[in-house]
C-alpha cells in the first residue's frame, strides 16, 4: 500500500512539463534542447506547443529526436496543446504520426 502511494508520488514528481516558445526556431534551441535532453530520462513528459507561432525544421527534428529518446528510455510524452503552426509543420514534413500531436481543435 505504501509503495503504491510512493510510486504515484514518485511518478508525479518525475513528470516534466516543457512549454515550447512562440518562436521555436534555431535560435530557441540552445534553451530548449537541454530541457528536452533532461526530460528524456525515461519519465513522463508533457509538451505544450499551443503558443508556437514560428517553427523550423531544426526544431521539428529536435522534437522527433526527443520523443524517440524518451520512449526508448521507457518514458512517455504527452501534449498539453499544439498550435496550428506546429500541426502544419508536422504535416508538411510528414511527422504528424511521429510526434503524435493532439487533435486540432475546431475554432
Amino acid at each position: 500500500m505504501g509503495s503504491k502511494a510512493s510510486s504515484k508520488g514518485k511518478a508525479a514528481a518525475a513528470a516534466t512539463g516543457i512549454v515550447l516558445p512562440a518562436d521555436c526556431r534555431l535560435g530557441a534551441l540552445d534553451t530548449l534542447a537541454p530541457q528536452l535532453r533532461e526530460a528524456a530520462d525515461g519519465s513522463a513528459a508533457t509538451l505544450d506547443g499551443a503558443a508556437v507561432e514560428k517553427v523550423d525544421g531544426a526544431a521539428m527534428q529536435l522534437l522527433v529526436a526527443f520523443r524517440r529518446a524518451a520512449v526508448a528510455a521507457g518514458g512517455s510524452v504527452a501534449w498539453a496543446g499544439a498550435s496550428d503552426v506546429l500541426h502544419e509543420a508536422a504535416s508538411l514534413l510528414g511527422l504528424g504520426a511521429e510526434l503524435d500531436l493532439p487533435a486540432v481543435r475546431s475554432a
